[in-house]
């Protein structure tokens, strides 16, 4: 019964075909591994992450050594539908040293690859008690719109803005048809919801577009920005439609649960 009742709401989405058809375009056209992995190289963090006490040694000690102190960026890749990402993090020089200094942890409910960690992100424990200790990029990719019901895609998106470090970057993607063609939600509500004023909290570096996908960087304020913000726009934790009528097909939808929202990270 439960799996009926999955599958009539995929099917009211879209289907899973048009989720499986998306996600090939989004691999075949714009790869996501080398999207992220190039946002991260224009950032330094192939080369590891300084830590707030190296910055403040780096800022009075100038020598070569001083720069080259840095812990290994630590990547969470949710719903990995290919290991080029753990691919990346054990690349070597012709040396044989470690090309990136980066650590990377791919998991999926429902893993067809031995180095894919099978495993429930709505239910991973925390890497750390210390929020400074957790991971520094989350790469969430055509996954959101698999998960079958809205309470818990809005659970997914805030744990994926509490499992990242005061400064992290969340790299999102999802079909475009969920944001331009659903009866609840718009690009501009969803982009809202991620948002500080009465969102999740999330700060929007980047977005863009492909014919099929949308491409979200957000990032989770440092710890020097202030608190967050927390209360939460009470549309947003109710399905409205937002658009009727036959061009607007599409039943995703995104609920935000302020209780989620307000405990400890």
């Amino acid at each position: 019964m439960k799996i009926q009742q999955i599958d009539q709401e995929l099917h009211a989405m879209g289907g899973r075909n048009e989720y499986q058809r998306a996600s090939q375009l989004s691999t075949s056209f714009h790869s996501t591994s080398k999207w992220v992995l190039g946002h991260l190289a224009r950032l330094g963090w192939l080369h590891g992450i300084k830590s707030q006490t190296q910055q403040e040694e780096n800022s009075t000690d100038s020598s070569p050594q001083s720069t080259r102190r840095r812990r290994r960026t630590r990547i969470l890749e949710v719903g990995a539908i290919n290991t080029e990402l753990l691919d990346a993090a054990a690349e070597t020089t012709p040396t044989g040293e470690a090309k990136h200094c980066i650590d990377v942890r791919a998991i999926d409910l429902h893993s067809m690859e031995e180095r894919i960690e099978e495993a429930d992100f709505l239910s991973l424990p925390f890497t750390s008690t210390s929020v400074s200790e957790r991971y520094d990029a989350i790469v969430c990719s055509m996954v959101i719109n698999c998960v079958p019901t809205p309470t818990d895609r809005g659970k997914m998106i805030v744990k994926l803005f509490q499992h990242l470090r005061p400064g992290g970057l969340l790299f999102l993607t999802l079909p475009k048809y969920c944001l331009t063609k659903s009866a609840f939600v718009t690009m501009e509500v969803f982009e809202q919801m991620l948002g500080r004023r009465g969102g999740i909290g999330f700060d929007i570096h980047e977005t863009k577009q492909s014919p099929k996908v949308a491409f979200f960087v957000c990032g989770r304020p440092s710890l020097d920005d202030g608190p967050i913000p927390s209360s939460v726009n009470k549309s947003f934790t109710v399905q409205i439609v937002r658009n009727k009528g036959k061009k607007f097909p599409n039943q995703f939808s995104i609920i935000l649960d302020p209780e989620e929202l307000n405990r400890a990270d």
